[in-house]
């Protein structure tokens, strides 16, 4: 059988309410297997060196350690389910790739004022708001609240209310659509929101693509003299909201809505802002005379 029929069946039966870009990635996969491979790929190359192979292939062309692992992930779980249904004999036994941790990235309030300044040079309109009021509440209500991009383009303006500057996130929007979470706005926050213009029934509309997006964001990164890499997009907005909380003793994991505190501060608290580990400063200083340390132990 072909893998993209696998990969179709196991899309429609186990993410059928998981969202559009998650089902699209399992299709992807299939693929870049095939352009791998040099034809339509079939459960038969479901092999373990065929696709230590296709892994190391993928690395070489300049995907990152966690790209490639995310490729591996739908691959075993294609792989798995057509064992499961008796499509081959042979299950998944294919190692993960090490993946350096790096520290999060977020922004200091200086750099955020920055990129606050730059919305005023952007072009045009975006779904009939001008450009640089469009950017400017895209921004404050990131580090506001710390949603995603998908839940900061999904705020509604039935969902506001401008009497107690309270917005609703609805679930639908948020990952995993588990959850509606209510915030209340700061007034530097709302005075932005109040400002908008109302062409429809969303708050930050985006009628173009997120590849347009993306460059969008670089334009603007750029235009700040800040770096306009992937680590420095919308994201970013979410770690800032993150790290400035945990900076302020407020319970960072709570605030993101993580089931573990694990998760937010290995991927979500810049010690950059928080502090870097200072643990040394309680050693005894071996470099100090033998009086110094009988004083002081």
């Amino acid at each position: 059988m072909e893998l993209h029929c696998v990969a179709d069946d196991y899309v429609r039966r186990k993410l059928r309410f998981c969202g559009a870009l998650t089902r699209k990635k399992y299709r992807r996969v299939v693929e870049q297997l095939g352009r791998f491979i040099g034809r339509v790929p079939v459960v038969g190359d479901l092999q373990v060196e065929t696709v230590l192979d296709f892994l190391a292939w993928l690395q070489e062309g300049g995907k990152s350690p966690h790209t490639v692992n995310e490729g591996r992930a739908k691959l075993v779980a294609l792989w798995n389910y057509a064992a499961r249904q008796g499509m081959t004999t042979v299950w998944p036994d294919v190692q993960k790739l090490p993946t350096p941790q790096r520290l999060p990235v977020a922004w200091q309030a200086t750099e955020f004022r920055r990129l606050l300044d730059a919305t005023e040079s952007m072009p045009g309109c975006v779904g009939g708001i001008p450009a640089p009021q469009w950017w400017r509440a895209l921004l404050l209500l990131g580090w506001a609240t710390g949603e995603r991009r998908t839940a900061l383009l999904a705020f509604r303006w039935a969902d506001y209310n401008p009497e107690t500057g309270t917005l609703l996130c609805r679930a639908e929007a948020r990952k995993g659509n588990d959850r509606d979470r209510l915030y209340q706005l700061p007034g530097w926050c709302r005075g932005c929101i109040d400002a908008l213009p109302r062409p429809g029934d969303v708050m930050l509309p985006w009628p173009q693509s997120f590849h347009t997006y993306f460059n969008c964001y670089s334009r603007l990164l750029k235009s700040a003299g800040l770096p306009a890499d992937r680590w420095h997009k919308t994201h970013a907005l979410r770690r800032s909201h993150a790290s400035h909380l945990a900076a302020a003793g407020v319970d960072a994991s709570k605030a993101l809505g993580h089931s573990s505190p694990l998760v937010t501060y290995e991927h979500y608290i810049s010690p950059q802002i928080v502090g870097a580990i200072s643990h040394a400063d309680k050693l005894p200083d071996p470099t100090a005379s033998q009086a110094s340390i009988n004083t002081t132990t």
